[in-house]
């Protein structure tokens, strides 16, 4: 399994390096901030992991090294999925840009199973970059390139000594359920002989999106002190759009769908008789401290167009009571039903 800017398990790292210097130069300077207590919110696709939340914190020692950022991952595992919970990666800042340098992560018991320390340090973001271009055809035309000589050691390979060389891809706009970014940096990654992954980094953000071509991670929300950085709407994070449910009440679903800070939720159910039953029930994301909640009324619409028909308008039969959605994380929540009854739910997969 590949983590994403957490990966205790893969050999990461930079050091000394030489670059292609092409096109015009781009200070990368705020393209990754390391500010102490600042938090991010992620939604993963394609993996064992639903989302994964990250803290980062300042005056670190690792590998030998002082003054460095630690930043530390907690994953949701989708259901059913075994998946480790926690990694930290450790992290420098330099005149020449971002050098990553090991870190640690721990299995579903808490014990640490991987642990990587670098003397040479990858080098995952060079200050300046020279951004390609991208062609008409697809592929980027003069993409700088920086490379690094890899060394260090790992708790489950052993010693490690690897070329890795990394393409400024170019200025791209990236889409994520945090909002949209314009002009992110594309860099892809080549570290040994094994490790490819693309990673987008928007200016005074950080990371918005990876991809390593089996599973790709999009920014929910983020929160850096010092500035007015957020989710969309103020809040800590955004709720997954698309259909969730609770695994032990199959046939029961929740369809989320949110723009800007609103939610629309259409409900699939049933009335005590067993007869099938929608709901249709908007209602204004808050933001509850580290959560977001969401509260409206479940509205049941009758007398509308069968699958065969010609349109026919519906109608509002009746509101059957007030709901309240608690999101914990972007994947996690709990639901409150009339009459008290409450379920958690999370983003169906398949």
């Amino acid at each position: 399994m590949k983590k994403f800017c957490a990966i205790a398990l893969m050999a990461f790292a930079a050091s000394e390096a030489s670059g292609q210097m092409m096109g015009a130069a781009l200070s990368t300077t705020n393209y990754f901030p390391m500010v102490d207590g600042a938090h991010y919110e992620y939604i993963h696709s394609g993996g064992p992991w639903s989302s994964s939340s990250m803290t980062v914190r300042g005056g670190q020692s690792w590998a030998g090294q002082v003054g460095l950022y630690a930043m530390h991952f907690t994953y949701t595992c989708n259901s059913g999925a075994s998946c480790a919970p926690d990694a930290t990666d450790f992290y420098g800042m330099g005149p020449d840009g971002a050098h990553y340098y090991g870190g640690t992560g721990f299995d579903p018991a808490g014990m640490r199973y991987s642990m990587m320390t670098l003397t040479n340090p990858e080098w995952v973001l060079r200050n300046p970059a020279y951004p390609g271009t991208m062609m008409a055809g697809g592929g980027y035309a003069n993409a700088g390139m920086w490379t690094a000589s890899v060394q260090g050691a790992g708790s489950m390979m052993g010693a490690q000594g690897y070329m890795s060389s990394y393409f400024a891809q170019g200025l791209e706009t990236v889409v994520t359920p945090a909002g949209t970014f314009a002009n992110c940096l594309h860099v892809r990654e080549q570290r040994g002989s094994g490790i490819v992954r693309d990673v987008w980094y928007a200016k005074d953000v950080g990371i918005v999106m990876v991809d390593d071509g089996t599973q790709v991670m999009r920014l929910a929300g983020y929160s850096i002190p010092g500035t007015a950085s957020a989710a969309a709407g103020g809040l800590p994070f955004m709720p997954f759009d698309g259909l969730w449910w609770n695994p032990d009440e199959s046939g029961t679903g929740y369809g989320l769908q949110v723009q800007r800070d609103v939610m629309v939720m259409t409900m699939f159910s049933y009335t005590p008789a067993g007869e099938p039953v929608w709901y249709y029930a908007p209602g204004r994301l808050t933001g509850n401290g580290t959560g977001v909640t969401v509260t409206g009324s479940l509205e049941r619409y009758s007398g509308g167009q069968c699958a065969s028909c010609g349109y026919m308008r519906p109608h509002v039969a009746a509101s059957d009571g007030a709901f309240t959605i608690v999101f914990t994380s972007p994947t996690s929540a709990t639901i409150r039903l009339p009459g008290g009854r409450t379920a958690r739910i999370e983003p169906m997969t398949w």
